[in-house]
């Protein structure tokens, strides 16, 4: 990205994280350029890869949340796809309900504990 402060992007964890890259550093390292969050985890490569919840991936989602918060990050972060759960066939796959509450509530857990950290 060149730094006009018109250039930004939409960072998608989970395809970061297709690209193997380190989250949080990437975090870091496109600071301001990030305008909107899908706070998301995947397992295994752009080739292959399955959701997993929020809490159950390989990134480490806490220094994620710190690194939005070391860049300053004020814009909008949203929960993004989830695996389903029995019960749920009948919902839109990756945005069914009780998975989404889980890394809703998963997801204001690790900003209030960085934020008190």
């Amino acid at each position: 990205l060149s730094s006009s402060p018109a250039h930004g992007i939409c960072f998608c964890q989970g395809t970061f994280a297709e690209m193997g890259v380190d989250i949080p550093a990437t975090i870091e390292r496109l600071g301001s350029h990030i305008r909107y969050v899908h706070f998301r985890d995947i397992r295994g490569t752009r080739e292959r890869f399955v959701e997993t919840f929020h809490d159950n991936g390989p990134t480490d989602m806490f220094s994620a949340v710190k690194a939005y918060q070391k860049i300053g990050f004020t814009g909008p972060i949203r929960p993004d796809h989830v695996p389903q759960l029995v019960g749920e066939e009948a919902g839109e796959p990756g945005y069914t309900m009780l998975g989404r509450l889980h890394a809703f509530g998963y997801l204001q857990g690790l900003i209030e504990g960085a934020q008190k950290s």
